[in-house]
């Protein structure tokens, strides 16, 4: 019998995640909606999230996506002083799954994940990193299969939350059981970057708070 080949996440559509996966989208979920309506206090770090957002809007259109990652997205997710004990960052890892019969593998740009050497339990998956004005593929159908491929490697049932960048606009997503939703475009050159870093930054807790009650 003929191997069956795998699909890569780069070449799934969000229809086809829908479908494959048996997952559906839904407006206004309310986990989605209580991120973003995050209101933590990030007085400290408004210097220099302005200063990212006047450098993003002098270069947005010239950077590449390797230029966006280094001299916006690293320093921006640096503010979180992201490692812990229990979670730490890792970028350009690996990770596969079968879903529905159907193979898939891929690299994920940034996530969030107990475990030292491993990603052993997602929490937050940003993925793909795109410049201005480029759209070879579906970053949102991207984002969700790495979403549900992650989603099947927890054993504790929780929600998955996650993000794709294409320029200057960040968009938020969460992945709960079979359902997902996806926010409005958040606009990091304009005042739009305070709200962008507080949701990050009430995720962090909400990731804080899960591993203490459940260590």
């Amino acid at each position: 019998m003929a191997k069956s080949k795998i699909k890569p996440f780069e070449n799934w559509l969000y229809e086809d995640v829908e479908i494959v996966c048996g997952i559906e989208r839904v407006q206004n979920h309310p986990l989605l909606v209580n991120l973003l309506n995050s209101q933590i206090d990030i007085d400290n770090t408004i210097p220099e999230l302005e200063r990212l957002s006047k450098l993003l809007l002098l270069q947005v259109e010239n950077w590449n996506e390797e230029e966006i990652k280094t001299f916006f997205i690293a320093p921006l997710l640096g503010l979180l002083y992201l490692n812990h004990t229990e979670y730490r960052p890792f970028m350009q890892r690996k990770l596969g799954g079968t879903v529905n019969g159907v193979e898939t593998v891929g690299r994920i740009d940034f996530m969030i994940a107990r475990g030292k050497q491993i990603p052993r339990q997602p929490f937050f998956c940003l993925h793909e990193y795109k410049q201005e004005n480029k759209r070879d593929n579906d970053p949102l159908g991207q984002l969700l299969i790495a979403m549900v491929v992650a989603q099947s490697k927890n054993e504790v049932e929780m929600p998955i939350y996650g993000a794709y960048v294409s320029g200057r606009n960040w968009f938020f997503v969460v992945l709960e059981d079979k359902k997902y939703s996806v926010s409005d475009a958040y606009v990091a050159t304009s005042d739009d970057i305070f709200q962008i870093f507080k949701i990050l930054k009430k995720h962090q807790l909400m990731i804080e708070d899960f591993i203490q009650k459940n260590p």
